[in-house]
């Protein structure tokens, strides 16, 4: 293991700890939520195999916190931070916790447009701690408010993360947009597109093998994993994700959330696709 897998889990407790301080000296605002909620999801390429995909069911619990801005200045600053932990029902080397913390800044350019900006840092200790990683990035993004109903956003998000394991590590920049409709005070309904490019990793069970690489030079990585069982190879890849989520607010404070992902992405290696689908309630204080 090396040094950023045996601090990943020191960082996170300190992470949390420290976000935990943080938040409790933040005055509750108008558009401030705490939040605990759980989901129950299924994936159907957990591996993220070209030739073998293998599909799982997991559970996942968070907490959040999410600082919003108030509406009653032009320019305010926004806080969002997640703790998180999953379980896998089969793939239980991929079980994991993680932190996140974004703070940002947000400014309404007019009564229908707003921008934000947001560096963050987000951290998962793994099962298979090869996996274990410390990630850093920023996302901008526009909104649009057309009415009381129907609103768009457009993003852009760069990520740098840097795992145990090299053949784990990778760095992206991906775009997307979305519309939504309020269809009443309690139930709406989001679509949404993105697009990403940079590195990621892929396993083979018999497409690829060592034997077959070419030199490590051009930025290949690659090795056995005893977790997937498999040939596990760092590519240069394009990703094209679609995604339609569903919101049903039961309570002021309970609500129902569903969604579906389809991903299909396509490398100098191969291609692969997954689908994925959950079911969620949470709590917001």
């Amino acid at each position: 293991m090396t040094h950023i897998g045996r601090n990943v889990g020191k960082c996170l407790s300190i992470a949390v700890l420290a976000t935990a301080l943080l938040l409790a000296s933040v005055p509750k605002a108008a558009g401030s939520d705490w939040e605990l909620g759980a989901r129950l999801g299924y994936e159907s390429n957990v591996n993220r195999s070209l030739d073998d995909a293998k599909g799982d069911t997991a559970l996942t619990a968070h907490g959040s916190y999410a600082r919003l801005p108030s509406g009653e200045s032009r320019v305010d600053w926004t806080l969002r931070a997640t703790v998180s932990g999953s379980a896998y029902a089969s793939e239980s080397d991929l079980n994991q916790i993680s932190g996140f913390v974004a703070p940002g800044i947000s400014v309404f350019l007019s009564p229908v447009w707003s921008l934000n900006a947001a560096p963050f840092l987000r951290g998962k200790a793994v099962s298979d701690s090869e996996q274990s990683a410390i990630a850093y990035g920023v996302r901008a993004s526009l909104s649009q408010r057309w009415d009381s109903r129907f609103y768009t956003g457009q993003y852009y998000v760069y990520t740098n993360s840097s795992a145990d394991e090299e053949v784990y590590s990778y760095s992206e920049n991906a775009v997307g947009i979305l519309a939504g409709v309020n269809w009443t005070a309690a139930f709406f309904t989001e679509i949404g597109y993105e697009f990403a490019h940079g590195d990621s990793f892929v396993t083979s069970a018999s497409q690829i093998t060592a034997a077959s690489m070419p030199a490590r030079g051009r930025g290949y990585r690659y090795g056995y994993s005893p977790a997937f069982d498999a040939l596990v190879v760092k590519d240069t890849v394009d990703r094209h994700s679609f995604s339609i989520n569903v919101g049903y607010d039961i309570t002021k404070a309970i609500y129902a959330v569903s969604g579906y992902t389809y991903m299909s992405e396509s490398g100098n290696l191969g291609s692969l696709d997954s689908h994925a689908v959950f079911v969620g309630l949470g709590y917001r204080f």
